[in-house]
C-alpha cells in the first residue's frame, strides 16, 4: 500500500481550505491548531474561519501567537458567527493583542466562552477586559489565570461585574489582587446577579481577605461554586467566613484548601455548616485541621443536613480523629464521599471507620489512600463492608497491605459480600505472588467493574490468574495496570483473557515493558475481541516492529475508539504503519501521544496525515 500522504492543510490554497474546514468535525479543527500554529499558518486558517460556518470551538493553546496572531483572530471574531469558544493560553498576546480582541468582543455576538490565561495582560488589559464586559451580551466563560492583574485591574474589572449580567464563570486565580482588589470584587458581587462560579488562588492576600469572603456569601444571592485556595487566612479571620457561611442559602460548592485553618478555623466553620442548607460540597485539603479540629468538624457533621462530599486529605487527622468522624457517620444520613487520603489514621482509625459502615446507609464513595494501614486495618476494613451494602468505591493506594491484606480483600470479593463497583489498590506494598489472590477472586466476583492495580511491579507470574478471570467475569469494564513489568509473557496470558471476554471495555497496560512481542500478543486478542474500546499502550519498547502488529490488528478491528501509544519509539516507519490502518480503519476516533516521543520525521509524518484521518492525533504533554 502507497504511504504517500498529501500536504498539509495550511500549505493549500485558501479556496480549498475553505471547504476542507466546511466538511471537518469542530474536534479535527482544533486538535490540529497546536504546536507553534502561528504567522502564515494561523493568517491562513483565521482568513478561511472567517466565513465558515461549521466550527464552533478553537483551541490555540501555546502557540506563541504573539499581538500579531491575535489581530488575525479579532478579524475572525468580527465577521465569524459560529464561533463559541476561544482558548488562547499562554500566547503572548499582550497589550496590543489583547486590545484588537477587545475590540472585536465589543460587537461579536456568539462566543461565550474565552480564555485568555498566562498572556500577561496586565492591569492595563484589565481594563480592555473591563470594557468588553460593559457591552458584551454573549461571554459567559472568562479565564484570566496568571495573568499579573493587580488590585487597580482587579478595580475595572469589578466596576465592570457590578453591571454584566451575562457572566457566569471567572478564573482570577495567580493574579495578585492583593486584599484592596478582593475587596472591590466583594463590593461588585453584592449587586452582581449572575455571576455562579469564581476562581481565587494565590492572590498575594497575605493572611487578609477572610472578611471579603465572608461579605460575598453574606450578601451575594447567585454565587454557587466558589474555589478560595492557596490564600491563607488568619484563623481569626476565619469567624468572617464562617458567619457568611452561616447564612448563604446558594453556594453550593466550597473549595477551601492550603488556607491554615488549623483547629481555631476549623472551629468556626462547624459552627457555621450546623446552620447552613446549601452546602454540598466541601474541600478542605491541607487545612493543618488535626484531630481537635475535626471533632468540631465531627459535631457540624451531625447537625448539617445538606453536605454530600467532604475532602480532608493532608490534615494531620490521627486515629483519635478519626474516631470523631467515626462516630459521626453513625447518625449521619447525608454524606455520600468522605476523602482522608494522607492522613495516619492507621489501623486504630480504620478500625473506627470499618465499625461505623455496618451501621452507615449513605456513604458511597471512600479515599483511604496512604493512611499507614496495615493488614490488619483492611481486615476490619472487609468486616465492616460485610455488612454495607451502599459503599460502592473505596481508593486504597499507598498502604502496606502484605499477603494477608490481598487475601482479606480477595475473600471478599470473591464470596461477593459487598457492593463495591470500583476499587483502587495503586502502589500495594506487597510481594507480587499474593496479586494472584486477587485475580482469582475475580473469578466468581459479580459486582466490581473498576480495578486499578498500578505500580504493583508484580511481573508475570500473576498474569494467568487475571486471564482466567476475564474468560468467566462478566462484570469488570476496567482494568488499569501500569507499571508492573509484566513483559511478553505476561501480555501473552492477558491476550488469551482477552480474546474471549466481551465486557471489559478499558484496559491500561502503560509501562510494563511488553515490547514488539507482546505487542503481537496484544495485536492477536484485538483480532477477536469484541468488547474493548480504550487501550493503552504507552511506553512499552514496542517500536516499529511492534507497531507494525498493532496497526494490522487495527485494520480489522471494529470496537477500539482511543489508543495511547506514546514512549514506544516507533519512528518514521511505525508512524507509517498507524497511518495506514488508519486510513482504513474508521472507529478509531483519537489515537494519542506524548511530545517528542516519536521521531521528528515520524512525528511531522502522522501531524501532516492527521488531517486526513477519521482519528484524531494528539500530543499530550
Amino acid at each position: 500500500m502507497s504511504t504517500k500522504v498529501t500536504p498539509p492543510l495550511l500549505t493549500l490554497p485558501v479556496e480549498i481550505v475553505y471547504r476542507i474546514l466546511d466538511h471537518l468535525q469542530p474536534l479535527t479543527i482544533f486538535l490540529s491548531c497546536r504546536n507553534h500554529f502561528n504567522g502564515p499558518k494561523l493568517q491562513r486558517l483565521c482568513y478561511a474561519l472567517q466565513n465558515n460556518t461549521t466550527i464552533t470551538d478553537l483551541d490555540l493553546p501555546e502557540n506563541e501567537i504573539d499581538f500579531h496572531g491575535a489581530q488575525y483572530l479579532a478579524v475572525v471574531l468580527l465577521r465569524n458567527h459560529t464561533l463559541t469558544s476561544l482558548n488562547l493560553n499562554c500566547n503572548n498576546i499582550g497589550l496590543h493583542g489583547l486590545q484588537n480582541l477587545a475590540n472585536a468582543l465589543h460587537s461579536n455576538q456568539t462566543l461565550t466562552i474565552l480564555n485568555l490565561s498566562q498572556n500577561m495582560i496586565n492591569s492595563q488589559g484589565a481594563q480592555y477586559l473591563a470594557n468588553v464586559l460593559r457591552f458584551n451580551r454573549t461571554l459567559t466563560h472568562l479565564e484570566l489565570h496568571a495573568n499579573n492583574i493587580d488590585s487597580n485591574g482587579m478595580q475595572y474589572i469589578a466596576d465592570a461585574l457590578s453591571n454584566n449580567n451575562t457572566l457566569l464563570k471567572l478564573n482570577l486565580s495567580y493574579n495578585p489582587i492583593g486584599e484592596s482588589g478582593l475587596e472591590c470584587l466583594a463590593n461588585a458581587l453584592q449587586t452582581n446577579k449572575t455571576l455562579t462560579e469564581l476562581e481565587l488562588s494565590h492572590n498575594a492576600l497575605d493572611g487578609g481577605g477572610a472578611q471579603h469572603i465572608g461579605n460575598i456569601l453574606q450578601h451575594n444571592s447567585t454565587l454557587i461554586q466558589l474555589n478560595f485556595t492557596y490564600n491563607p487566612v488568619h484563623p481569626n479571620g476565619m469567624k468572617y467566613v464562617a458567619n457568611g457561611l452561616a447564612v448563604n442559602n446558594t453556594l453550593a460548592g466550597l473549595h477551601f484548601g492550603w488556607n491554615e485553618l488549623g483547629c481555631q478555623g476549623a472551629r468556626y466553620l462547624a459552627s457555621a455548616l450546623e446552620k447552613n442548607h446549601s452546602l454540598v460540597n466541601l474541600n478542605l485539603f491541607a487545612n493543618g485541621i488535626g484531630h481537635e479540629g475535626i471533632q468540631y468538624l465531627a459535631n457540624g457533621l451531625r447537625h448539617n443536613r445538606t453536605l454530600t462530599t467532604l475532602y480532608m486529605p493532608g490534615n494531620n487527622i490521627d486515629a483519635e480523629g478519626a474516631r470523631h468522624l467515626a462516630d459521626a457517620l453513625q447518625n449521619n444520613s447525608t454524606l455520600t464521599t468522605l476523602n482522608l487520603c494522607g492522613n495516619p489514621i492507621r489501623n486504630e482509625g480504620v478500625q473506627y471507620l470499618a465499625k461505623a459502615l455496618e451501621n452507615n446507609t449513605t456513604l458511597t464513595t471512600l479515599h483511604l489512600q496512604g493512611i499507614f494501614m496495615t493488614a490488619e486495618g483492611v481486615h476490619a476494613l472487609a468486616i465492616g463492608l460485610q455488612n454495607n451494602r451502599t459503599l460502592t468505591m473505596i481508593y486504597l493506594r499507598d498502604n502496606y497491605f502484605a499477603t494477608q491484606g490481598i487475601q482479606h480483600l480477595a475473600n471478599l470479593l470473591q464470596t461477593n459480600s459487598t457492593a463495591l463497583t470500583i476499587l483502587n489498590l495503586d502502589r500495594p506494598n506487597t510481594e507480587g505472588d499474593v496479586v494472584q489472590y486477587l485475580f482469582s477472586a475475580l473469578q466468581y466476583n459479580t459486582t466490581l467493574s473498576t480495578l486499578s492495580l498500578n505500580i504493583g511491579r508484580f511481573g508475570p507470574d500473576p498474569m494467568p490468574y487475571l486471564a482466567n478471570a476475564l474468560i468467566h467475569n462478566t462484570t469488570l469494564t476496567t482494568i488499569s495496570l501500569i507499571f508492573n513489568g509484566i513483559g511478553p509473557t505476561g501480555a501473552q496470558y492477558l491476550a488469551k483473557g482477552l480474546e474471549t471476554n466481551s465486557t471489559l471495555m478499558t484496559l491500561a497496560l502503560a509501562f510494563n515493558a511488553i515490547g514488539a512481542e507482546g505487542a503481537r500478543h496484544i495485536a492477536n486478542a484485538l483480532m477477536h475481541n469484541k468488547g474493548l474500546t480504550t487501550l493503552d499502550l504507552g511506553s512499552n519498547r514496542i517500536q516499529a516492529e511492534g507497531t507494525r502488529y498493532i496497526a494490522n490488528a487495527l485494520l480489522n478491528n471494529k470496537t477500539l475508539k482511543t489508543l495511547s501509544f506514546g514512549g514506544n519509539d516507533i519512528g518514521l516507519e511505525g508512524a507509517k504503519c498507524l497511518v495506514n490502518a488508519l486510513l482504513i480503519n474508521k472507529t478509531l476516533a483519537m489515537l494519542k501521544f506524548r511530545e517528542k516521543d516519536v521521531s521528528a520525521d515520524g512525528s511531522q509524518y502522522l501531524k501532516d496525515a492527521s488531517l486526513y484521518l477519521t482519528a484524531n492525533v494528539t500530543w499530550d504533554k
